[in-house]
């Protein structure tokens, strides 16, 4: 099965960043919609890793984390926090 590795990456990390993130800036809207697209903002910034079976996942993840991956994947969801913050989309 085809999947971008950085899309999962992404979407694992999102709560953890958000719940971070909020502690500091309270007026950060963390609906359904300005979720997605902080997500959508983030995955723009970051190159795709496209895996096709679980041991090019497994190696994809090990490269990530020796080569700084998850700072690259925190700074994009940081921006595109910061975004959302100052033009959310939602009604």
């Amino acid at each position: 099965m085809l999947k971008n590795y950085t899309e999962v990456i992404v979407a694992e990390m999102l709560e953890e960043v958000l719940d971070e993130l909020k502690k500091r800036m309270p007026d950060l809207c963390t609906c359904e919609r300005c979720r997605e697209d902080i997500m959508a903002l983030a995955l723009n910034r970051l190159s795709p890793r496209y895996v096709v079976r679980d041991e090019g996942e497994i190696y994809t993840k090990v490269n990530m984390d020796q080569l700084g991956g998850k700072a690259e994947v925190v700074t994009a969801i940081l921006h595109g926090c910061e975004v959302v913050k100052n033009q959310p989309r939602h009604n």
